[in-house]
């Protein structure tokens, strides 16, 4: 008796560990750039470093949130970001910064070459919006770029981009793709006065 009992409960236990809870679907941060490539650039001879974007501690996981009627945030409980959106979005911006050919070379903020100039980042918001009753969703991209120079250690220039895109689905699979499109749109004008400033 007492070994049927010992059986009957290890059969419990391996189907305890069998459950196992399916895994998160991850979405990447891949915004279709449309960069024009300056012809002419005093920077072109000098090289630029991509600084560690500055973001919100939200920014830093991998976890995917949403916020109601500007008040409640709240976690994706099956989705999540594939990497920690403040990574993504520093590699598509060190793609942008080259794409200009503005700089002849674009360095990571770990290079131990000095830089002539820094390029900081600031995401002041990368939020999915529902409103009404959820009933309506947008996404809004806004960062904060600054050019420094490194030498003299004063602001060469600096511009706050913003885009609000409406969600084709009223989920995270439609958050993702308003976020590509707004990040998109946000480096596009980005690139513009990259190019601006440099000639």
């Amino acid at each position: 008796m007492k070994n049927r009992i010992i059986i009957l409960s290890f059969g419990f236990l391996l189907s305890a560990c069998s459950s196992v809870t399916p895994a998160a679907q991850e979405y990447v941060v891949s915004p279709n750039l449309h960069i024009t490539q300056t012809q002419q650039s005093k920077y072109g001879m000098a090289t630029v470093k991509v600084a560690n974007i500055y973001a919100q501690n939200s920014l830093q996981s991998r976890n995917m949130y949403y916020v109601e009627d500007n008040l409640k945030r709240f976690p994706y409980t099956k989705s999540q970001w594939a990497l920690s959106p403040k990574s993504m979005i520093h590699t598509e911006v060190m793609k942008m910064l080259s794409a200009t050919k503005a700089f002849a070379f674009v360095q990571t903020p770990k290079s131990k070459v000095e830089a002539a100039y820094v390029l900081e980042t600031k995401v002041n918001d990368f939020t999915q919006y529902f409103q009404e009753n959820d009933s309506k969703s947008y996404v809004v991209v806004s960062m904060t770029f600054t050019l420094v120079d490194a030498k003299k250690h004063t602001i060469v220039d600096s511009k706050t981009f913003e885009a609000k895109v409406a969600t084709y689905k009223l989920n995270a699979v439609g958050g993702v793709y308003a976020f590509n499109s707004a990040l998109g749109e946000v480096l596009d004008d980005a690139s513009a006065w990259i190019i601006e400033i440099s000639r």
